[in-house]
């Protein structure tokens, strides 16, 4: 029996201690449970942005916590993620006074002279820099997750748009730089009746709801550079450019869940600018718009005109050259770019200037990740090994950067590139673009030319212009009329010549065959020309040049410094505006009678003709640089020089200090302007 009530003994302690057990394991599991749905584990991207937070981590892990306790927010978590891990290099510029101040400001700002004493008249100190991953709060982010995946949801056409679209498009809280605010409830409570429009009527696709916003949202008045600001700055000053357009779209159909992205070139050929739109995702594809301006399906700048590189602004951070930041030239540093430029080429309105745009020409190619495009031999090497080449596009007297491309084997290769750009690719070492190879082109069908001067073919090259623009202006002073009195009110005139042609390009001579002497002579301008003239000489009957007072209509037009003194000046880039449209005239007072012979006129002009006394020289790229080809001062017209073919090519009219486009000289010996 003792050896029963042992043995029992030991059986019940053995159960105690496994009971025990099992309780401290239940614990113990429970208690990391709890612990990882409060302290869930983080990516190393996630860790790295943590410890950037510094005090404010707490706001960041707050909002982690708070999705990483419901399964049923796993999706909401995985957008909590890429807002966190992308965040690092998203801040506000923001002035620490008053909105009403702020705005006050912003009124005014392109208008502005001393900014400084009137950032001190409103409290505007200076511009602050607020980094969100040490500003944002938990629950700001915790809002904007929560309004961005109510309309995601609730909207028609939500289901058409895949999660990496929302992350992009629907879910991020800013644009740019702007001072942050609560947008999409604004935007929400202002815009409820056509929300309401939307969940009754559940065909709408999101291009429809697109055009119904972008046709709603108010007409900006163009001012130029404007600070960044957010969506109640801009419905408060309606002023901007492109950017601020694109923006003020952005805010509004993304605060409704429509996806809408900011796409951007850097620089526009020919122009030391770049240019901003939009574009709208539907069921797979995109219509670029232009926001406030142009709805999907309506032409605009970014549908229309040539790019040689179109990217997509971004909220993930993208990566896109692995090289240090002094290694990159300074426009291609910005982390939030994607090139889409695939997208763009061709456009049906880019493949064709003279054929016209029908509504949705602005719809998209689908977008192909990694795919290859224009590879460029290589012809200098460079002294700074980083495995990356640059290019850049012909602008105003200069290359602007505008894209990269990886090398391979004495080759870059740059992607999509735009095509009827003219481009040259380049290194980029200690801050400076050097010339990696000869300038290239891909033609309205894709086929690509390099332009290596052929030194053993040289043209005889005629010259008129030096550019191919056409004077607009020139037919101004057609009809117009040449007098000659005695008389100071021209009441004895008599007409010495009609003109009947007129070109911008160069002088036109008019003979005058009445032998009478005139004191006072004098053009008369046709209705609505404004008297645009920019020289008039007159000849007596020894062809000496005839000086005198110059005499005429006062004023000019909008008290612009364009009077009739300019007719004379000897500078044919200035002119005569007159004041009034029509009745307008300018002449001399000779000071005694005179014979007129001979008249020489030229009217308002681009100034790119050839113009005696003038001189012009021809460059051609060779050899990493423009080299001078030839020098010639204007006897003639026109003027004729010899160039190889193949070569870039450009004039300057040294004496006006005026360029021309650049060109090239084919082996039939015409120009072809770029």
């Amino acid at each position: 029996m003792a050896n029963n009530n042992s043995k029992f003994k030991i059986q019940n302690s053995r159960l105690i201690t496994l009971a025990f057990i099992l309780l401290i394991a239940g614990l113990t599991c429970y208690t990391w449970n709890n612990y990882r749905r409060n302290n869930p584990p983080y990516s190393p991207e996630i860790n790295e942005v943590l410890f950037m937070a510094g005090d404010n981590r707490s706001e960041l892990e707050k909002v982690l916590k708070h999705y990483s306790r419901n399964p049923a927010d796993s999706l909401k978590l995985r957008a909590a993620e890429f807002l966190i891990a992308n965040m690092p290099g998203k801040y506000s510029l923001e002035y620490e006074a008053p909105f009403e101040n702020v705005v006050a400001v912003y009124m005014r700002w392109d208008d502005i002279g001393d900014r400084q004493a009137v950032n001190e008249a409103h409290g505007l100190d200076k511009e602050t820099v607020r980094e969100d991953v040490k500003y944002i709060t938990g629950d700001y982010l915790i809002n904007n997750i929560e309004l961005s995946f109510r309309v995601w949801h609730e909207q028609p056409w939500g289901k058409d748009v895949p999660f990496d679209v929302f992350c992009e498009e629907i879910l991020p809280y800013r644009v740019a730089f702007e001072p942050l605010e609560n947008w999409r409830e604004k935007i929400l409570s202002t815009y409820t009746g056509h929300n309401s429009f939307f969940s009754e009527h559940p065909e709408t696709t999101s291009t429809e709801a697109c055009i119904r916003i972008n046709s709603q949202l108010p007409r900006l008045k163009l001012m130029g550079r404007m600070p960044k600001m957010n969506y109640s700055m801009i419905m408060t000053t309606t002023k901007g450019m492109c950017d601020e357009m694109s923006a003020l779209a952005i805010f509004v159909t993304r605060a409704l869940g429509i996806p809408v992205s900011q796409d951007f070139t850097l620089t526009w050929p020919w122009r030391n600018v770049g240019h901003t739109w939009n574009s709208v995702y539907d069921c797979g594809k995109r219509i670029s718009f232009m926001g406030t301006e142009a709805s999907p399906g309506v032409s605009h700048h970014g549908s229309r005109i040539s790019s040689g590189k179109v990217y997509r602004r971004t909220y993930a951070n993208m990566k896109n050259i692995d090289a240090g930041d002094a290694d990159i030239p300074p426009v291609l540093r910005q982390q939030n770019m994607k090139d889409v430029t695939c997208e763009y080429v061709p456009l049906p309105s880019h493949t064709d200037s003279d054929k016209p745009i029908r509504p949705f020409d602005a719809v998209l190619q689908p977008y192909s990740e990694g795919q290859n495009g224009l590879k460029i031999p290589l012809r200098y090497p460079s002294s700074n090994s980083t495995g990356y080449a640059y290019f850049a596009i012909a602008g105003e007297n200069t290359w602007n950067m505008a894209g990269w491309g990886r090398i391979d084997s004495g080759t870059a290769d740059f992607g999509t590139v735009g095509r009827r750009t003219l481009c040259l690719p380049v290194y980029y070492e200690n801050s400076q673009q050097i010339p990696a190879s000869y300038p290239f082109i891909l033609d309205s069908i894709g086929k690509l030319r390099i332009f290596e001067p052929d030194e053993n073919d040289y043209r005889k090259l005629s010259v008129s212009t030096i550019f191919s623009d056409e004077d607009k202006f020139k037919d101004r002073m057609l009809n117009g009329v040449f007098e000659g009195a005695n008389k100071s009110d021209f009441s004895d005139a008599v007409r010495l010549y009609t003109v009947h042609e007129a070109s911008g390009e160069h002088f036109s001579t008019a003979t005058v065959r009445n032998p009478s002497r005139f004191r006072y002579v004098r053009y008369v301008s046709p209705a609505n020309s404004h008297c645009h003239v920019a020289e008039m000489e007159f000849y007596n009957d020894r062809g000496e040049r005839l000086r005198g007072k110059p005499e005429g209509t006062p004023g000019s037009y909008q008290d612009s410094d364009m009077t009739l003194d300019k007719v004379f000046d000897g500078d044919v880039s200035t002119f005569y505006d007159a004041m009034f449209p029509s009745n307008s005239w300018v002449g001399l007072d000779l000071g005694e009678p005179q014979t007129i012979s001979k008249i020489r006129y030229l009217p308002h002009n681009s100034g790119n003709g050839i113009y005696e006394g003038h001189i012009y020289e021809l460059f051609c790229w060779k050899d990493k640089n423009w080299q001078s080809l030839e020098r010639q001062k204007a006897k003639t017209f026109p003027l004729f020089f010899q160039a190889p073919t193949n070569a870039l090519l450009y004039f300057k009219n040294v004496t006006a200090n005026k360029s021309s486009k650049y060109f090239v000289l084919n082996k039939n010996g015409e120009q072809e302007w770029m």
